[in-house]
């Protein structure tokens, strides 16, 4: 597709859509008035909550970022994290116009620069297929680290390639694994990191 880059040797992260525009037409033009609900569904399937400090890999123009933003106010917050700058600065203007509590920064899912134990919650939609398939084992590693102890885990994606990830969400440390469906084509599953929140 002309908005996509590959962007798949040596230490690229994958491959990249870098045309966040024409993404969001496609997007809105494939899956007409259901798109917003959706992502409203799968961030339903996240459990967060008020005051929850969320991770959104792979995050693109937003859309799952923005729905997820939605259950953690007040008091949380939602940062997406994507490897192409086009679709960090598109989501951002967008967010800051609408005033939303999300940040947005670059970055791969293989590498997240951020603390161990950083979030509550991390989430990914229809992303994971885009990291390198050699890299995407390390990527839930990396979800797994950045996760506190009992943090929850929603892996979103088309059914041919969700069927795969389990195996790697379970050897990266997951346990609970659930998995469903959101119609039209998304395929979830949810998993949790094992351990008691530590005490603030």
């Amino acid at each position: 597709m002309a908005h996509t880059g590959n962007h798949t040797g040596g230490d690229s992260p994958g491959i990249l859509i870098t045309r966040p525009r024409r993404y969001e037409l496609f997007s809105s033009l494939a899956l007409p008035l259901v798109r917003r609900r959706l992502f409203a569904r799968l961030a339903e399937r996240a459990g967060t909550r008020p005051g929850d400090r969320v991770l959104d890999i792979g995050c693109g123009t937003g859309a799952l970022t923005r729905a997820v933003a939605a259950t953690v106010a007040p008091g949380g917050g939602v940062l997406g994290l994507d490897p192409a700058p086009q679709m960090v600065e598109y989501a951002r203007r967008r967010a800051a116009r609408r005033g939303e509590n999300s940040e947005f920064t670059v970055g791969a899912a293989q590498e997240v620069d951020a603390a161990d134990g950083a979030f509550d919650a991390v989430v990914t939609s229809f992303a994971v297929h885009h990291v390198r398939e050699d890299a995407r084992e390390r990527a839930f590693a990396e979800m797994f680290r950045v996760l506190r102890p009992g943090g929850r885990l929603l892996v979103a994606d088309f059914r041919a390639h969700a069927g795969h990830y389990e195996e790697m969400i379970a050897a990266a440390g997951f346990t609970d694994l659930a998995r469903g469906r959101v119609r039209p084509l998304a395929h979830w599953i949810t998993a949790v990191r094992p351990g008691s929140p530590t005490a603030e």
